[in-house]
């Protein structure tokens, strides 16, 4: 059998890893030669399988492989041994990975195999943001020029596919480069509730037809710190330092 004839395999389970939502999110943060040697574990898993079936094949009924290789032969090409094997086994698991992604999209939300994904591979980042959009907690971000951002995170990041984070803001300001206390400078609830107001006033619009994006894209490199924030515990530490406030 040509050593060639593993390309189908290779390729199909290069195809797997990039197409199936089990597995296509965990490899965006695996190199190129991770993502080739992942390649040809699968394909070997393909060929195994591929020879399984044969074997079933031919114990459950002996003259089908026979026959079937006899049908094909009409196809105008070089067949070296085995060929027809290793190419059904290829078409076979390709089929069962888009089988068991329609599954996915029908039992689990659409988010569920990026949080699968993060849960194996992301970082700490990745993981707060996660947990953010699971568990509706605020957090604290720290940018590298002091400036802090205080808000939720409404969309779960893909593990590396980008370098930015997306956050909707519900107060920010910056601390102090010598003492790092926190100092707010914009409530964006006032702001956004007054600017809606105002809205309302001018042009008799109902707040459910207004719609405001107050998002802030973050590039990931610059945080500095993130953690989750508590309001109350903010204000114990405030009085601690401040006790005649």
């Amino acid at each position: 059998m040509p050593y060639n004839l593993f390309l189908l395999p290779i390729i199909t389970g290069y195809l797997i890893l990039t197409f199936s939502l089990l597995f296509k999110y965990n490899i965006q943060r695996l190199s190129r030669n991770r993502v080739l040697f992942e390649s040809v574990g699968l394909g070997v898993l393909v060929v195994i399988l591929g020879f399984i079936l044969r074997t079933l094949v031919e114990l459950i009924c002996p003259s089908l492989v026979d026959q079937i290789i006899e049908f094909l032969s009409f196809v105008p090409i070089h067949k070296p041994n085995y060929f027809w094997t290793i190419t059904f086994s290829c078409f076979i698991c390709l089929i069962l990975m888009w089988l068991v992604n329609v599954v996915i999209r029908k039992k689990f939300k659409s988010d569920e195999p990026i949080i699968w994904a993060i849960k194996q591979n992301g970082d700490e980042i990745e993981r707060l943001f996660k947990d953010s959009v699971e568990q509706g907690f605020a957090m604290q971000i720290t940018l590298k020029n002091n400036k802090v951002y205080v808000g939720f995170s409404e969309t779960i990041p893909i593990p590396q596919k980008t370098n930015y984070l997306t956050i909707s803001p519900i107060i920010s300001g910056y601390r102090n480069s010598e003492t790092k206390e926190l100092h707010i400078t914009t409530d964006y609830f006032k702001v956004v509730g007054e600017f809606i107001k105002d809205l309302e006033t001018k042009s008799d619009k109902e707040v459910d037809s207004i719609q405001l994006n107050t998002d802030v894209i973050i590039k990931q490199d610059e945080i500095l710190s993130a953690s989750i924030y508590d309001q109350n515990v903010y204000k114990k530490f405030r009085e601690q330092k401040d006790p005649t406030s």
